[in-house]
């Protein structure tokens, strides 16, 4: 499961930080204790800049990495649609790999239950920003 690309991304330091004038929202895995703040830049319905702060396991860390890398400088339906692949990848269900990039590395982690809420931890924290989005 620890691959080589979770390890490097685990570590990735580019993403980290706080982001100022930017939309934030935290989220948290209860079962194991990872927990996140993210941080989204977002003008002229595109998101244009991307980080997060907080501490968790490796997968965690690696696919906020993985995320942030893959939706900054895309529109929001676009975000909305890697969003729903990485959904679909993780339940086993058929999704457009050509759409994740290298998140498609990660699919084997819909084989370890007890690590997907660790993986999903960035993606449904990016969901609650995009739903407070449309919601105001």
């Amino acid at each position: 499961m620890y691959n080589e690309l979770i390890m490097d991304y685990a570590k990735l330091q580019k993403y980290k930080g706080k982001l100022e004038d930017a939309l934030a929202q935290e989220g948290k895995n209860l079962s194991c204790g990872d927990e996140i703040t993210l941080y989204v830049k977002i003008e002229e319905n595109k998101i244009v800049d991307a980080k997060f702060e907080g501490i968790g396991c490796a997968i965690s860390q690696a696919s906020a990495n993985l995320m942030i890398e893959n939706i900054i400088g895309k529109n929001l339906d676009d975000v909305k649609m890697i969003l729903e692949n990485v959904l679909l990848m993780v339940k086993g269900e058929k999704y457009e790999s050509d759409k994740l990039g290298l998140i498609t590395k990660m699919e084997d982690i819909k084989n370890y239950p007890m690590r997907i809420k660790c993986f999903l931890l960035s993606w449904k924290t990016l969901e609650l920003i995009l739903k407070n989005i449309e919601s105001s």
